[in-house]
């Protein structure tokens, strides 16, 4: 009988143990209530875009004397059309690269929007293409040596 007094208390502090642990996760288990399925979200269906195709600022005008540089090209798709880049480098003075656009843009039938002060260590020149769609910004630097840098960014309008 002392063995039967003996385990008596030790499965009465185990049982409240069990009942202190358990009214938790009884409570937490009610709160649940049945599971509900929730639907699966629908894949967005893939839209593949078409390549973006040649560098179109890779396209405009360069003097013959320019060489294309090690990031020489860049094209990117952004919210409202496209972005493309070509770097040109060469031996001639800014000055002169600077007029070359001067004259060839206009002749090419794009209209000149802006310049910022151009000189001897270079500018920007900013045109709009002939049918409004896309945007162009010379930049024309000197460089180490004598030599220039001309970056052609050209931004082009979707419609």
């Amino acid at each position: 009988m002392n063995s039967n007094l003996e385990t008596q208390p030790v499965t009465r502090r185990s049982l409240m143990r069990l009942i202190g642990l358990g009214t938790p996760l009884a409570f937490a288990l009610a709160a649940c209530g049945e599971a509900v399925a929730e639907p699966e979200p629908t894949p967005a269906p893939e839209i593949t875009e078409e390549p973006l195709g040649e560098n179109l600022a890779a396209q405009l005008p360069a003097m013959p004397e320019m060489r294309a540089g090690r990031t020489d090209h860049l094209e990117r798709r952004t919210e409202t059309g496209r972005f493309d880049r070509a770097v040109y480098f060469s031996e001639l003075t800014p000055g002169h690269v600077l007029n070359y656009y001067l004259d060839e843009m206009p002749a090419l039938g794009w209209t000149e929007l802006s310049r910022s002060e151009l000189s001897a260590r270079g500018g920007e020149l900013e045109y709009e293409s002939p049918n409004g769609t896309q945007h162009l910004l010379i930049k024309v630097e000197r460089r180490a040596r004598e030599t220039s840098s001309a970056v052609l960014e050209l931004t082009t309008t979707r419609r």
